[in-house]
C-alpha cells in the first residue's frame, strides 16, 4: 500500500489524517491485512458455521399465578398503610 492508495481509502471512509501519520497508518493497515492473510490460510472446513457463538438457549420457566405477592399480606406488615397503599413519610417539601 503506497500513500496514494491511502488516500484513496481514507476518501472513501470519510476519515481524515495527517499527511505525517501517513507511514504509520500505512504500517497498521499492512499487519492488519497480513493477519487476515493468516486467517484465510486456515484450513476450517470441518467447523460448521454458527449463528450464535455460544448456542445456548433461552432458560426460561413456565408463567404461571400463585399467591406469593399477596397486596393484603403486605400491607398487613407495613408499620402504616391506609386502604390499599403503603404510608410512607413526606420526603419533598
Amino acid at each position: 500500500m503506497d500513500k496514494i492508495e491511502l488516500k484513496n481509502l481514507l476518501f472513501l471512509s470519510r476519515i481524515g489524517a495527517k499527511e505525517e501519520d501517513y507511514p504509520k497508518i500505512i504500517e497498521k493497515l499492512k499487519t492488519t491485512f497480513g493477519m487476515i492473510d493468516q486467517m484465510n490460510e486456515l484450513d476450517l472446513d470441518q467447523f460448521e458455521p454458527l449463528n450464535n457463538p455460544l448456542e445456548l438457549t433461552n432458560v426460561s420457566r413456565a408463567d404461571s399465578e400463585d399467591d406469593r405477592n399477596s397486596k393484603k399480606e403486605f400491607l398487613a406488615e407495613s408499620p402504616k398503610s391506609d386502604d390499599d397503599f403503603f404510608v410512607v413519610p413526606k420526603i419533598v417539601e
